[in-house]
């Protein structure tokens, strides 16, 4: 029995000696008190295994709760005289070497930190915030540094601002073997703040990629032109469509200018729905928008382009797809609509990037989700005082890693 109760509570190679109760603040102690069965002492640097150990000290560290009661395992640790390393403390398999929660207790609070605030988790486990923000940053710190890296070939990559101060750029993978997810988040969006990006993503994988989707910032475009020889660049569909938004934008300014005592009422405060796509428009909202485009001319032509432009990006031959371009811009003819021009050459100076996607058909949408995404983390966490704890709690919620997984058991009934 008592060999059942260790192998349950993960410390094989002990048994219990002892169980006591205490009461600690609001909370129940449990304290396990247990020894060791064989004479086997681990090396903590190279792992040579030793059947003499010196007594060190006796320590006393958190394990998983037991129904309401907060567990402790109390033991005692040796040092072992290595022939290879010299004198080192002892390493045990259910503990970190300077860690004060065991390492099934920080297995939890790590997963358990995907799907709570780190003050519910410190409430729940009776650990302090700073101890539990420690064991979550270092679990995280290992996952990024041992996590896949392999059949990447598309890269996208973005950027936001923080407090309108503080620039990141975000590089996701858009095509491997795990499906869309970011894997770095860096600080600047120049050129040469790219640099450690490619460092850590080695030459080797750096070889491989072949597409890459951004916008059309110019540190991004040299950055991925002078490290990924021959690559496809695709101009983000998202940035592009803004553009044609601010061009829409404008030319409602205008005609406020223009007509304002005619249209004050009907332009003022429709801005929003003036630049919302058509279908996303219903109710009051639809209504409004109706009848504002009918008393202008010139705004109504602008929202029908608008609406149409979209239709770009459902082409798979560029062919077709330079022919709507070219009668879309025809459209355009003794509309006088100036913000419209200035946005026709700027498509037509960036073409080739927007219609590679013809031929890459990727995950756009993926990028301004992760944006969108990592924005409401700040916002919910009320900012980071730590910025590589904020980079890596976004990768997190935008990778593979924010699965939930908090009990990982393997069952062994042979013994």
């Amino acid at each position: 029995m008592n060999d059942y109760f260790t192998r349950l509570l993960g410390i094989q190679g002990f048994v219990i000696e002892a169980i006591t109760q205490e009461r600690q603040r609001q909370y129940s102690r449990v304290i396990v008190s247990i020894k060791r069965v064989k004479e086997e002492f681990v090396c903590s640097e190279c792992g040579h295994v030793s059947d003499k150990g010196i007594e060190y000290r006796s320590r006393e560290i958190q394990h998983l709760s037991c129904w309401q009661h907060l567990s402790y395992l109390r033991f005692k640790q040796y040092r072992v005289d290595c022939p290879h390393c010299g004198l080192k403390v002892e390493a045990l398999p259910f503990i970190q070497r300077y860690s004060r929660v065991s390492t099934m207790l920080g297995n939890l609070v790590y997963e358990l930190c995907k799907v709570m605030t780190n003050k519910a988790v410190g409430i729940f486990q009776g650990l302090d915030d700073s101890t539990i923000k420690a064991i979550d940053k270092e679990k995280l710190q290992e996952k990024q540094a041992n996590r896949p890296l392999d059949g990447i070939s598309a890269l996208g990559v973005d950027e936001i601002f923080i407090g309108g101060k503080q620039c990141l750029h975000l590089i996701s993978d858009l095509n491997g073997p795990r499906g869309p997810e970011l894997i770095y988040i860096g600080d600047g969006h120049k050129e040469k703040d790219l640099k450690k990006f490619w460092k850590w993503f080695g030459r080797e994988r750096t070889k491989l990629i072949k597409v890459a989707v951004m916008d059309m910032w110019r540190g991004f475009f040299n950055s991925f032109k002078a490290n990924c020889p021959g690559i496809v660049i695709v101009f983000d569909k998202f940035h592009v469509i803004q553009h044609l938004l601010d061009a829409l934008n404008k030319v409602r300014q205008q005609e406020l200018g223009r007509i304002g005592e005619k249209l004050k009422g009907l332009l003022t405060g429709k801005k929003f729905v003036l630049l919302s796509r058509l279908a996303h428009v219903r109710g009051n909202a639809r209504k409004d928008l109706n009848e504002l485009l009918g008393a202008s001319p010139r705004l109504r032509k602008a929202h029908l382009l608008k609406e149409s432009f979209g239709h770009l990006w459902s082409y798979t031959s560029k062919t077709w797809a330079r022919k709507f371009w070219q009668l879309w811009k025809d459209s355009l003819k003794w509309t006088r609509l100036k913000s419209y021009e200035r946005f026709v050459k700027m498509v037509d100076k960036h073409l080739d990037g927007i219609l590679a996607y013809c031929d890459h058909k990727l995950p756009l949408g993926f990028i301004e989700g992760t944006n969108l995404k990592a924005k409401n983390i700040i916002r919910r966490a009320y900012g980071y005082r730590d910025d590589e704890y904020m980079k890596l709690k976004i990768i997190q919620a935008c990778s593979s890693l924010r699965f939930f997984q908090p009990w990982i058991v393997t069952f062994n009934n042979s013994e």
